[in-house]
């Protein structure tokens, strides 16, 4: 790319910029402050853009099959769930961190909207079987929510089988990509406590050839080991989560 397509920031923006800056924020920036980042993101944009447009590309994808649940809903009222449940806020953050170029805060990302979206539904089917669609559902599926805040991924898992929502089998399914003794789910786990010795060893079970030359000792080969697949691991996790999402809300 040659140029640029960004006009040149002038006083009257800096104005607006520390106005809003202050206000949200509290304080007031720097000309030089402001300037400074301008141009980083200027050269960022410009020497980057393609590999932002393979990312966007990518996450794209990894949302497809769950957005031709439109077709068949229509356009309003896919919305209004995508809108309504709270995975979906923190799945659309997911993508964001993709496309940005934080993989790994994909992955944390995706594992709070996958306990966050297993919790929510839990409510609403208990709630439900309790109530029916009487006023009282609502201050019911409140309630239960309160009551599984404390639950943790395996026991949500495991509450959603016996509620009939989601077959346990049906999350092993979602994890196989991530095999790693039997226990796949646990790089959602690892990935977020930044356990590296973990995520290299799991890296070697599936086969990675992963060499490192000039590393200066082995906790700095393990550091450049456990962030070569970032963007791999985390593409195929939001796969998994967006597959999970459609599941409790999209398909019957």
């Amino acid at each position: 790319m040659n140029g640029t397509i960004l006009p040149e920031l002038t006083d009257e923006m800096k104005s607006q910029i520390k106005k809003v800056v202050k206000y949200h924020y509290g304080f007031e920036p720097k000309d030089e402050k402001i300037e400074k980042i301008d141009s980083y993101l200027r050269n960022h944009y410009l020497t980057l853009h393609d590999q932002r447009i393979i990312r966007e590309l990518a996450a794209d994808d990894a949302q497809e099959d769950l957005l031709k649940n439109i077709e068949q809903l229509g356009s309003l009222e896919f919305e209004k769930i995508w809108l309504e449940k709270i995975i979906f806020k923190y799945l659309t953050l997911a993508k964001m961190c993709f496309v940005a170029g934080i993989p790994t805060g994909t992955i944390c990302l995706c594992r709070t909207a996958i306990e966050s979206g297993l919790r929510e539904k839990l409510a609403e089917k208990i709630a439900g079987d309790e109530f029916g669609t009487g006023s009282e559902v609502s201050d019911a599926k409140f309630r239960k929510l309160k009551e599984l805040r404390g639950e943790l991924l395996p026991n949500l898992i495991k509450l959603s089988h016996e509620n009939k929502i989601i077959d346990k089998s049906f999350f092993d399914e979602l994890f196989k990509e991530f095999e790693y003794k039997n226990h796949g789910r646990k790089i959602l786990d690892k990935f977020i406590h930044g356990d590296i010795i973990w995520i290299v060893d799991f890296l070697y079970s599936k086969g990675e050839d992963i060499r490192v030359v000039g590393a200066q000792s082995k906790i700095e080969e393990y550091k450049i080991i456990s962030d070569s697949k970032d963007y791999q691991i985390a593409l195929n996790i939001l796969k998994a989560s967006y597959k999970l999402a459609e599941a409790l809300y999209y398909k019957k």
